[in-house]
């Protein structure tokens, strides 16, 4: 009796794998663009996580968990926490202007940011979504072939094998 045979998932693999990269590229691009690195931390924390079972596939991005605020903004309501701000003026620089001839202090310019925030919100600066929906349309192709290209050699090994059980190897 012939070995036991598993589906081997080495084109559809390489081929989520390469997506990933891509969408990270492209995510990190959007980053960039739309002045949002300032920390560099959200930029540097994305990790790609493929993921092949038996009758599913999956691939993830890890990110900073602030990434949702970055990428949906935030709706007025609640102060950001004071210590995010603080790094922030800090990474930016934010340089403030006088005021009555005072300029304020890091603690006083938190509370201004976190103030405005709290009562406007923040606007959304999309850099993942457009990234995934960029990179999906050139390879959702690419998927389908090497799910095909997977499942044609597991058939063909599995042919080549049961031909080899009934006839004998050469």
């Amino acid at each position: 009796m012939a070995d036991s045979l598993d589906i081997k998932w080495t084109n559809l693999e390489r081929v989520l794998n390469e997506f990933a990269d891509q969408v990270i590229e492209l995510a990190r691009q959007n980053l960039d663009d739309n002045g949002t690195n300032a920390s560099h931390n959200l930029y540097d924390s994305m990790e790609k996580i493929v993921e092949i079972g038996e009758d599913y596939y999956k691939v993830s991005i890890s990110l900073a968990d602030y990434w949702k605020w970055v990428e949906n903004g935030r709706g007025p309501g609640k102060y950001p926490p004071p210590s995010v701000i603080e790094n922030w003026i800090e990474i930016k620089p934010v340089t403030p202007s006088a005021v009555d001839g005072k300029v304020p202090s890091v603690k006083q310019l938190t509370f201004l940011i976190s103030r405005k925030i709290a009562n406007e919100g923040t606007e959304a600066q999309p850099f993942l979504e457009p990234a995934v929906e960029e990179v999906l349309s050139r390879y959702e192709t690419l998927i389908d072939q090497a799910i095909n290209d997977d499942v044609y050699e597991f058939i063909n090994e599995a042919v080549i094998r049961q031909m080899e059980d009934v006839f004998g190897k050469k």
